[in-house]
């Protein structure tokens, strides 16, 4: 499977100048099982924004089903295991094959969370300490 995740990723435009983001992406995607590796390989476009994009434009192929667009931003300063749970919490999102509602509260986030954690990415309190230092 590990080759067809590359081919994936490289298949993925924006994620062309981010090695690091990569890597991450590859490590993750080797967590999935085969099945929910096609998902996201049938389904997920991958948007990937460094420090200072203001703006970002990406042309894709026609498809002819339903898809989700992951849109990432990444910190210069972001350490290796933030982006790793990062991208393993966003797949999550997609995994769950719907956009947020006002009645889902935080349980979307939850679910995502708990994906996460359930290949292999759990969010440590070093994580959460990161990502509350990077909004604030």
């Amino acid at each position: 499977m590990k080759s067809e995740i590359i081919k994936y990723i490289e298949s993925q435009k924006s994620l062309h100048l981010y090695k690091n983001l990569q890597n991450a992406f590859i490590d993750v995607l080797s967590h999935l099982t085969q099945e929910q590796f096609e998902k996201i390989r049938n389904y997920l476009i991958i948007m990937a924004f460094h420090q200072g994009t203001v703006g970002q434009v990406m042309h894709f192929d026609a498809r002819k089903s339903k898809f989700a667009v992951m849109q990432l931003y990444i910190p210069n300063n972001m350490p290796k295991d933030v982006m790793g749970w990062v991208v393993a919490h966003e797949l999550g999102h997609v995994m769950q094959e719907r956009n947020w509602k006002e009645s889902d509260g935080i349980n979307l986030e939850d679910d995502a969370t708990k994906f996460a954690e359930k290949i292999g990415y759990p969010k440590t309190k070093k994580i959460s300490d990161w990502l509350v230092a990077e909004k604030a």
